[in-house]
């Protein structure tokens, strides 16, 4: 029996990679329709300390994924125009600061029109007093005149007091093309790369002139320290932002915690930033190695999730990388296609699925991660004779999968078709 499950799960991931290779085809189909993809950039508002009477510094940057925008061929390469605006509307919603800028941006192959990994950058800073605001940013594709639309709101009352930590901002390298020229900038989400050898953070805040301490310490996702770092300054201003820098060699995992602590007399302020540690090759939907090594159970054979769960947390996470490593459809490039189409599901079926559990351990969860999504479903409402089911239909495998919702709650489970006594 365990011979037939290993090579039914063989199969499974066999049937995943060829969904990989279909779908990458299929995206590159559907990237030539990208006046749908203008309102995929990403808006970000970061506060820092000013002198000036009192006011904060709102630095606000636009992300513009190349894939987003429109690019002809012109002149041996491709270019593409649009214009940014950027305004700021009080809390009762009357604008109070705008600004426009139009680029018109080049790229010298089509792959680069389509990357997701590049971006164009485009920044502001607006002078305010403390208080609440909204951001509004608008995009605008000139060729297509395709719109796109994103709104923050922001909170800045709490920027009043005279000794305060404004909240740290982790810095990094993107790929791209900066409106000014400028390459480091705050990270989208508080993603770094292991591959970077130190972490910038760009620290700013209000303390009273003389001598004051910060104190920054990176601890894993137990709490316990991985490194520190102690600086002590003099101001003769009420305000500061200094970048400091904390070594990254010795950090493991997915996930850490930096704590920025600040310290002048008996006075003390301290923040807490959540980072992600991005790996080459690892999904951006992994929180945790071992929540990950978890939600493999359906592709693993009995003899790896043997040997995963006997060894020691390091190289548990070493042979993880080693499994998805060994069957990375393109390993010359940075992405693992199918680590990332598997755990896309993980984090699909855990938003659509989760009721009593988590929606990855669902019956439902389970045929969405190992197949995709259905060709057609069938809902069937609860009447006095059944209860409600769903039937997912597969064309391409040919195959039906019925599930019931037993007992009025929404948690449907898979009645057929059966494989070594539970349903799948």
């Amino acid at each position: 029996m365990d011979q037939r499950l290993n090579v039914i799960k063989s199969i499974l991931l066999l049937c995943l990679l060829l969904t990989v290779v279909s779908g990458q085809r299929n995206m590159r189909n559907k990237q030539d329709l990208k006046a749908t993809n203008i309102e995929q950039f990403h808006l970000m508002a970061v506060p820092n300390a000013m002198t000036e009477d009192g006011k904060i510094k709102l630095n606000i940057h636009v992300m513009i994924p190349s894939y987003a925008l429109q690019f002809v061929k012109e002149n041996g390469g491709f270019e593409s125009s649009f214009e940014a605006r950027i305004s700021l509307l009080n809390k009762e919603g009357k604008q109070i600061k705008h600004e426009a800028i139009q680029e018109t941006l080049k790229a010298s192959d089509y792959l680069e029109t389509v990357s997701k990994s590049n971006w164009y950058f485009i920044e502001q800073d607006f002078l305010v007093e403390p208080g609440k605001y909204t951001i509004v940013s608008e995009v605008m594709d000139i060729d297509t005149r395709n719109r796109g639309i994103r709104e923050k709101e922001i909170d800045l009352t709490k920027y009043v007091d005279d000794f305060i930590l404004f909240p740290p901002q982790v810095m990094i390298h993107y790929k791209g093309t900066w409106q000014g020229g400028k390459k480091l900038m705050p990270s989208y989400k508080n993603e770094i790369s292991v591959q970077q050898p130190t972490v910038p953070v760009l620290i700013s805040g209000k303390v009273q002139k003389g001598e004051y301490s910060l104190n920054l310490e990176i601890k894993d996702a137990d709490d316990v320290l991985i490194n520190k770092l102690d600086s002590t300054f003099t101001n003769s201003i009420e305000n500061f932002s200094h970048q400091l820098e904390l070594n990254l060699n010795e950090v493991q995992g997915l996930r850490v915690k930096l704590y920025v602590n600040l310290l002048q007399n008996d006075k003390s302020d301290q923040q807490l930033v959540e980072l992600k540690i991005k790996r080459p090759g690892v999904s951006s939907n992994i929180r945790e190695v071992d929540e990950a090594i978890d939600q493999m159970r359906y592709i693993l054979s009995n003899e790896e999730r043997s040997k995963l769960n006997k060894v020691r947390k390091k190289d548990r996470e070493e042979l993880f990388y080693s499994f998805w490593s060994e069957r990375d459809p393109t390993p010359e490039t940075s992405t693992n296609e199918l680590m990332d189409q598997y755990y896309s599901r993980v984090r699909y079926a855990n938003e659509h699925f989760t009721s009593f559990t988590p929606g990855w351990r669902t019956d439902m969860g389970m045929i969405y991660i190992l197949f995709g999504p259905p060709n057609d479903i069938e809902r069937i409402f609860m009447n006095s004779n059944r209860n409600a089911h769903q039937n997912w239909y597969y064309y391409r495998i040919n195959r039906t999968f019925t599930f019931y919702d037993e007992n009025g709650f929404g948690d449907y489970r898979l009645t057929t078709p059966y494989i070594y006594g539970r349903a799948w």
